[in-house]
């Protein structure tokens, strides 16, 4: 099966559609998270106007960063670094202003696009294998990369469909709870796709900061530990408020 892949990116490759190819999957993952937020804006009792003008703010700002944090990085010499892992833990930051600005309830906001960051990281993040970016380390039975014109480990496809599962997850999390806000599903989500991305990252033959860890693995186990600490003031401020509701029943 991966012979045959391996053999399947090479041709693309030769045949000068490699980034064509990843343009495409990186727009997929715009279409795509585009496509839920306007699928399910209703139940949230946003209009389509909403939440399609919530999402671009979101997205635009969150984007802006990422290329701001990557400069950052590298000692403001190189702009760019085209990886959204790092900004996964700013999206519920850059979601408050939005929220403000569009009359939207804060939390309503944050589970409303709780899985659309996955969507779009692994819709694509497929587009990574063709271009030969991100890639694993070299295998002898793996697939051709693009860049380094040697098999590696296809670690690209793994990590854009364990960002995908997330995102299922959490949509069905969001239909299982009939959509009402609790606030919770983008802790939630913050903890399944950090945690997971961190250790996927050792898998990654990119530079190491110390003990195999890369700066995106640092990025992931961030938002991996936000999210935890998320969830549980969350979790532990609606036990303080229910018995209280309770009482002034």
């Amino acid at each position: 099966m991966l012979n045959w892949f391996s053999d399947l990116i090479e041709k693309i490759y030769e045949a000068g559609y490699s980034q064509i190819i990843y343009n495409i999957f990186f727009f997929g993952g715009f279409v795509g998270l585009t496509a839920y937020n306007l699928a399910v804006a209703k139940k949230y009792g946003l209009t389509k106007l909403k939440a399609i003008l919530f999402t671009v703010i979101v997205y635009s700002v969150s984007v802006a960063w990422m290329f701001f944090l990557y400069w950052a990085e590298t000692g403001f010499k190189v702009f760019g670094g085209n990886n959204i892992v790092r900004i996964f833990v700013w999206v519920p930051v850059f979601a408050y202003p939005a929220a403000k600005l569009l009359k939207i309830d804060y939390y309503t906001g944050c589970d409303f696009i709780s899985p659309c960051v996955c969507i779009n990281h692994g819709i694509a993040h497929l587009g990574c294998i063709f271009a030969g970016c991100c890639h694993g380390y070299p295998m002898e039975n793996g697939v051709f990369n693009p860049i380094e014109h040697y098999k590696t480990f296809p670690i690209q496809p793994i990590e854009a469909i364990t960002a995908l599962l997330i995102a299922f997850l959490i949509a069905r999390r969001e239909k299982k709870k009939d959509y009402k806000t609790d606030g919770l599903s983008i802790p939630i989500m913050l903890m399944m796709f950090g945690y997971s991305r961190f250790f996927l990252e050792f898998a990654r033959d990119n530079t190491k900061m110390f003990l195999g860890i890369s700066s995106l693995a640092v990025h992931a186990l961030i938002a991996g530990i936000v999210g935890t600490v998320s969830y549980i003031i969350i979790k532990k401020g609606k036990e303080k408020s229910q018995p209280a509701a309770e009482q002034e029943k």
